[in-house]
């Protein structure tokens, strides 16, 4: 009896403490888009200017706003650096004339209504939070 009481405290703890974190991001673009899976090597090189193009179709990266959890995640999981170090990198790229950031967006909403909108668009979300009309092309 206390063994499968302590079993379902610890269940229910667990849920409790995880019920807090961000789920894993997983990257999107418009259903209309040619694009059809991606590799990590890929999203790490279009979210870092590198790569323009997928298969013949042009890309323009989206990141949701700075601060953001899902945002710090998605770039420690791709890149292996933290958010604050991908604005450093940027900044030395901005300085330097060899590229731009992706653009940043003000929230999931415009997120889904841009990547919906054009298929160039690629952006990223928490997996649970993909809306119909967006496709997912990679997960971590």
């Amino acid at each position: 009896m206390k063994k499968g009481l302590l079993a379902s405290v610890l269940v229910v703890a667990g849920v409790l403490l995880n019920g807090g974190a961000v789920a894993d991001p997983v990257v999107v673009v418009g259903a209309s888009s040619e694009i059809g899976a991606l590799t990590q090597n890929q999203v790490r090189q279009i979210f870092n200017g590198q790569l323009r193009k997928v298969a013949g179709v042009a890309v323009k990266p989206l990141d949701l706003p700075n601060g953001s959890s899902t945002r710090n995640t998605f770039y420690q999981d791709v890149t292996g650096k933290s958010a604050e170090q991908m604005k450093s990198y940027w900044a030395r790229m901005i300085f330097t004339g060899r590229g731009m950031p992706p653009r940043e967006v003000s929230s999931e909403r415009e997120m889904n209504l841009l990547v919906g909108s054009d298929p160039s668009f690629v952006g990223y979300l928490e997996e649970t939070r993909v809306p119909e009309g967006l496709k997912v092309v990679y997960r971590p």
